[in-house]
């Protein structure tokens, strides 16, 4: 019976396997298949060794869909703001009219999302002569206020107009206003020529949100004179609704291109989870970083770890890889299937799960989708 018990579970993970529901390393995890071809600088977290791919957030064939923020409300229900844009716009079509930020629900972490409504999009802004493609979501919760996060495009001045402005809303379904007394634009780059963040190259984008004692901190990465050396500063307020001011040097010590935070705290600590698209940070093309901080206004490589691989860290096959790239009608916009726009949700006040979008869409469809994974927080 023993025998038999044991060559059924056999199978059974074989089956999950090649249907790509379980990573053939899931458990037990000592290092990622990612590193097989390089050497990591600094340490994996738990959470990357131990990640487990539960199923896809956000898909939709008539979309892409990138940027992903979710939070849990008070009756336990998860939403998730989200960038999409319509499929027929192009990769490109970010930044286009159409472009906008969109409200989902579920009732729980895993899904599946239903679709609620568009909270932004270009026409929506205060004025649309200098604002435009509504992108970059971070949604918070503080002071018993929700606040949106987001950039947005300066069309007058081309890839050099990004700014980062605010919404705010006393319930998650609305209704939302513009923060502040500048059309909700709370952080753009200097005009001081002395100043770090001066003529920036595409200006401040990839914000995200922490409330540290009693005042409040708006992270954004800034990259002068050219965006390849791009770090994070932070943006300073008594006041949620502003004005803020841009901190005097960066806060991070990175050494190669990085973006996309997430800010949270935990436990007397604050974090910020990035990218390390070049790898140059972490060792590992591709790899997030998890950076940790007891102060949450600077952040050293030396206390960083590896936060998540790729995605086919955590899904599928070698065969199934070497399928999906193979495969013409799948979205790859990078082929290790690198994450984007990667978050952390908290339940119950602690991390949880991880949600980002990948660079390859896993199911072979040929636009852009999110996936969720179960994480262990030691």
């Amino acid at each position: 019976m023993k025998m038999k018990n044991g060559f059924i579970k056999t199978v059974l993970l074989i089956i999950l396997i090649t249907r790509g529901f379980v990573s053939s390393a899931q458990e037990n995890r000592k290092e990622l298949l990612s590193s097989k071809t390089a050497k990591n600088k600094i340490p994996y977290s738990v959470m990357s060794l131990s990640a487990q791919y539960i199923g896809t957030a956000i898909s939709d064939s008539n979309w892409y869909n990138w940027c992903i923020s979710p939070l849990q409300t008070k009756d336990g229900k998860i939403h998730i703001f989200g960038s999409r844009w319509p499929k027929k716009d192009g990769m490109e079509g970010w930044t286009g009219p159409k472009a906008e930020i969109a409200h989902f629900v579920s009732d729980k972490p895993e899904g599946p999302f239903k679709y609620v409504g568009t909270i932004m999009k270009t026409a929506m802004l205060p004025d649309t002569t200098v604002m435009a493609g509504p992108h970059n979501p971070r949604l918070e919760y503080v002071d018993g206020k929700y606040i949106l996060l987001y950039i947005c495009q300066n069309p007058t001045i081309g890839s050099k107009g990004q700014r980062i402005g605010m919404m705010i809303a006393d319930n998650i379904n609305g209704p939302w206003r513009f923060a502040g007394n500048n059309k909700g634009i709370m952080v753009e780059p200097s005009k001081d020529p002395s100043h770090w963040t001066y003529n920036a190259a595409i200006g401040a984008d990839n914000p995200a949100f922490l409330k540290i004692g009693k005042k409040y901190y708006i992270y954004y990465k800034c990259g002068t004179p050219e965006q390849m050396k791009a770090k994070y500063g932070y943006a300073v307020s008594d006041k949620l609704e502003g004005p803020y001011v841009l901190c005097d040097e960066p806060i991070t010590d990175n050494v190669s291109y990085l973006e996309d935070a997430q800010a949270f705290a935990y436990k007397k600590n604050y974090y910020l989870l990035t990218a390390d698209n070049l790898g140059g940070n972490t060792g590992i093309y591709g790899d997030l970083i998890l950076w940790k901080s007891a102060t949450g206004l600077s952040f050293k490589l030396a206390d960083a770890q590896i936060a998540m691989g790729n995605i086919f860290d955590y899904w599928g096959t070698p065969q199934q890889k070497d399928a999906l790239l193979n495969n013409k009608r799948t979205f790859v916009r990078d082929v290790t299937g690198k994450f984007e726009r990667p978050a952390v949700l908290f339940i119950k006040g602690k991390p949880a799960y991880f949600y980002a979008v990948a660079d390859v869409n896993i199911h072979g469809l040929s636009v852009s989708e999110s996936y969720i994974f179960k994480i262990n927080w030691k």
